[in-house]
């Protein structure tokens, strides 16, 4: 089916959007013969394959001048829309994060007050039961009152819970920010290159994404 975003048809040749002619008629001659069916062996025949349509469908774009740049256009749109949306993510991540915030101060104050009254009530309910009553002084037929929770209740369990809350709302905020920029770097030429050039020169770097892209 379709996808949200178009193909980059420049990441599946592995040049550059300013890249030449010649570039990329080298590119898609190297690719092509790396992904080309014949050379797999049966398992990977099928993908392959569908690798190699992929290639020939980015190389008769990039190869015509016309269409080249008619995609171009088409891109900068696409990645503008891509970025709003992103942008539009983040924002969204930020409200919920502040409305859960006024959900746990209002569940604080509400408990807070609730501990209050509670012992408000045990105070009251204390006196009532050893002061002498005038017209009963029989206290075993007194109404024994349950105490209520201690006061000290709210203190000892809900900083836990809303420390580790908030920490794991930091930590997912934290998480998508990175994403977000580690995909703004990725797609900004320099960068991609840059990125790239590293996977191919640093041994160690291959060893390392190879291990998280099985």
């Amino acid at each position: 089916g379709d996808t949200l975003f178009m193909k980059n048809y420049f990441e599946i040749l592995e040049v550059d959007i300013h890249a030449s002619s010649e570039v990329i008629d080298k590119a898609f001659k190297i690719l092509a013969k790396k992904y080309h069916p014949d050379t797999q062996q049966e398992e990977k025949k099928a993908w392959a394959e569908e690798q190699f349509k992929i290639l020939n469908e980015a190389y008769e774009i990039l190869s015509d001048e016309v269409k080249r740049e008619e995609y171009v256009k088409q891109l900068e749109v696409d990645k503008n829309r891509e970025l709003n949306l992103l942008m539009l993510k983040n924002a969204d991540l930020e409200v919920q994060l502040e409305e859960l915030q006024a959900e746990l101060d209002a569940f604080r104050h509400a408990y807070a007050n609730s501990s209050y009254q509670a012992e408000q009530y045990q105070t009251s309910s204390y006196s009532q039961t050893n002061i002498p009553n005038s017209r009963n002084t029989n206290y075993s037929s007194q109404k024994e009152y349950i105490t209520p929770e201690p006061s000290n209740y709210y203190e000892a369990y809900y900083p836990p819970i809303k420390s580790k809350l908030k920490s794991f709302v930091a930590f997912c905020i934290t998480l998508a920010i990175i994403v977000f920029i580690g995909f703004l770097l990725w797609k900004i030429p320099f960068t991609h290159n840059m990125l790239v050039q590293l996977y191919e020169n640093n041994s160690a770097f291959q060893s390392l994404f190879n291990l998280f892209h099985k």
